[in-house]
């Protein structure tokens, strides 16, 4: 009897098998003894695994988003000249590479990224985390808005990020970040929005309404998107404070889109003309709607263009621009990249400093902004630089054919037979791209620009009044 309870604990099981032995052997124990029943089993445990794919508390909204969004996001690398003539007798490397990331706007080929990731490319590769590796061509730069457009070479039927929006942004809602950090490849990280409408401060200028995010955004990430919990774009990642821990800034999706939407249609950006020609200049602000007492920059006007929306609203030259709508402006790129966001046509209401003998008079003045015309262009070239140039493309930059006296080019020593390589660095061969940067400098409110002007063997940079 006692191997019998035995094997009934085996065909039991082994838990059961240890107490069927027991029992059997215990001093005085019945041959009789009733055999415990076994344990309950959890079809749980025992159940095989769920793949990953399919596990619902793995499969986050993260996750999904991720899964969308990653074949849209390509890794950027660029080959940038060194800019040193004695470099290949030196036997030193004549260019250099780096990275970033950027983000499919159009399935034939359109991708977004940071104007400082490809200004100054000779030759740009966009890679797919799927191994596809296309040449990419320049569409359109706007270094001051820090935001370009590629067009990939013989792409076709690629996956496009869902747009969304950064108008109803909350701060503490969840965000993503995918890049291409310090040439990792594609990489993901996680975070908040931390604030909207954030000012930053770089060498050249003070940027306005960045949005804020602790998701870790580093060297290479520069251009990638920045997603709210959905995977749509909300945002293009642009910088990090090198002095701080989970700091990192992104360009708001509404404005990067009206971007690259003029970039794409027109190669500039359509930035609705106020009529007059700005400087930075310092003022003391008393601080106020969460600005702080100090001193900072705005935006001082220069020159009025007769027949302007300026010149009927009474704008004066010497008239200091501290607010648009009500925000605070930093300066000259500051307007502009608020005005990038809008269409022409747009009411726009200045508040203003208007210098008096005694101090300064506070107004406010409406007006309507338009298009660039032009004219304003013809002005600027006939009148103000006082030239003329060969139409048509030519190689080697663009020959002056005839030069004014009393123009500022005549000024400086410029004379005919000149050529204008460059105009406030970006290169010029032909009449039209002459006009263009003319266009896109006086767009933007400038009364000036760099000219790169060759003569002969000889090269010249020369700031003169547009």
């Amino acid at each position: 009897m006692h191997h019998l309870s035995l094997v009934a604990g085996l065909l039991l099981g082994v838990a059961a098998a240890v107490v069927g032995a027991a029992v059997a052997t215990r001093p005085g124990a019945p041959d009789s003894a009733p055999t415990p029943a076994p344990a309950p089993v959890d079809a749980a445990a025992t159940a095989p695994a769920l793949p990953s794919s399919a596990d619902p508390q793995r499969r986050t909204e993260v996750v999904q988003a991720v899964e969308r969004v990653a074949p849209a996001v390509v890794s950027i690398t660029t080959e940038v000249p060194v800019n040193d003539p004695f470099a290949r007798f030196r036997g030193a490397p004549q260019s250099t590479t780096s990275e970033g990331s950027g983000v499919v706007i159009e399935a034939d080929g359109l991708v977004l990224t940071n104007a400082h990731v490809v200004a100054r490319a000779s030759r740009i590769q966009a890679s797919f985390a799927d191994g596809r590796s296309y040449e990419a061509d320049i569409l359109g730069l706007a270094e001051e808005l820090d935001l370009a457009v590629l067009r990939l070479r013989d792409a076709r039927d690629l996956v496009a990020v869902e747009v969304g929006s950064s108008a109803d942004l909350m701060l503490g809602e969840p965000v993503i970040a995918i890049g291409n950090p310090f040439g990792l490849g594609h990489t993901v990280t996680t975070g908040v929005i931390s604030a909207t409408r954030r000012p930053l401060p770089t060498d050249e200028r003070v940027y306005q309404d960045f949005l804020q995010t602790d998701a870790s955004i580093n060297p290479g990430n520069s251009g990638g998107p920045l997603l709210d919990v959905h995977g749509r774009l909300i945002g293009i990642n642009t910088a990090i404070r090198p002095d701080a821990q989970g700091i990192g800034f992104a360009i708001p999706v509404d404005r990067a889109m009206k971007v690259a939407a003029d970039l794409s249609r027109y190669g500039r950006v359509q930035i609705p003309w106020l009529g007059v020609d700005l400087e930075d200049v310092y003022i003391q602000d008393a601080g106020g709607a969460g600005r702080a007492a100090g001193s900072r920059t705005a935006a001082r006007v220069v020159r009025v263009h007769e027949g302007a929306g300026a010149a009927g609203a009474g704008l004066q030259p010497g008239d200091v621009i501290v607010a648009v709508q009500g925000r605070a402006v930093q300066g000259r790129g500051d307007l502009n990249a608020w005005l990038a966001g809008f269409p022409p046509g747009r009411a726009v209401e200045l508040s203003l400093r208007r210098p008096t003998r005694e101090s300064w008079r506070e107004l406010t003045l409406s007006l309507a902004a338009s298009a660039l015309p032009d004219e304003v262009v013809d002005e600027s070239l006939s009148q103000v630089l006082g030239i003329e140039v060969a139409e048509g493309s030519h190689k080697g930059g663009v020959p002056v054919t005839a030069v004014s006296a009393t123009g500022a080019f005549a000024q400086v020593g410029g004379r005919p037979g000149d050529n204008i390589m460059s105009l406030n660095g970006q290169p010029v061969s032909s009449a039209a791209e002459l006009r263009a940067a003319v266009a896109a400098a006086k767009s933007g409110h400038r009364g000036d620009a760099l000219l790169t002007v060759r003569r002969g063997g000889a090269w010249s940079r020369i700031k003169l009044p547009l």
